[in-house]
């Protein structure tokens, strides 16, 4: 006992370094565990409403193959399970198309800008759905995608595929199609979960919205020379 008080006195500063960097060490694994604690977590899913996916010739031809364009729709809702805020940054969904060989391979959309609110009628009634991003409308409401924890936001988000032909379209299984639906928060982070979603006709689609499948032909005729904020 007595050797190790005379060899700790002898070494008093060797100590101290020594516990000040063990202290030094411990606080910086500290700080990535709460670190690692506090941070977003969304989770998602589909909620009842118009949730599909329409493909459709355009009328039109490129060379001998006639042009198609696809859509989809999705009811959505996200909840921010984590320990930590966060923003809705961007959403994809993402389809198997004919073309590609491996089934792990995605062929992807971004979200689009619809030209009218999704609904329809119940009754003598027009049920209106909200938009999760963009802005309705006909209804009067300020989207919420600056989710707090344990705080929640749903609505509509609408996808348009670029005019295509061949293979360039989704895979159709017992009247559904696989999709992969993408959402990064802010700090681009990516959330994933795959669902079948129903597979419907034109006339069907324009059911709930009238402009259904008609965004991006407009906007790339230059048919909208104005967008107004509202």
């Amino acid at each position: 006992m007595s050797d190790i008080i005379k060899w700790t006195n002898e070494n008093s500063g060797f100590l101290t370094l020594l516990l000040f960097l063990v202290t030094l060490f411990f606080g910086w694994i500290s700080g990535i565990f709460k670190h690692l604690r506090h941070r977003p977590n969304f989770i998602f899913n589909l909620i009842p409403g118009p949730t599909f996916c329409c493909t459709f010739i355009t009328g039109r031809k490129y060379e001998s193959y006639d042009t198609k364009r696809t859509a989809i729709v999705i009811y959505l809702t996200i909840k921010n399970i984590g320990s930590a805020s966060s923003q809705i940054e961007k959403i994809q969904v993402g389809y198997h198309n004919h073309t590609f060989k491996y089934s792990f391979l995605w062929f992807w959309l971004n979200t689009t800008i619809s030209l009218k609110d999704f609904g329809h009628t119940v009754g003598d009634n027009l049920r209106h759905y909200p938009f999760l991003i963009q802005k309705n409308i006909l209804l009067p409401q300020n989207n919420i995608t600056y989710l707090k924890n344990g705080q929640s936001a749903s609505g509509i988000v609408y996808f348009e595929q670029s005019e295509s032909y061949g293979g360039f379209v989704p895979k159709v299984k017992n009247g559904k199609v696989k999709i992969n639906v993408k959402v990064y928060d802010i700090y681009n982070k990516s959330y994933t979960k795959t669902f079948w979603i129903p597979i419907v006709d034109l006339d069907y689609a324009k059911k709930f919205n009238e402009e259904f499948g008609q965004s991006l032909e407009k906007i790339e005729q230059g048919e909208i020379e104005e967008w107004k904020v509202f």
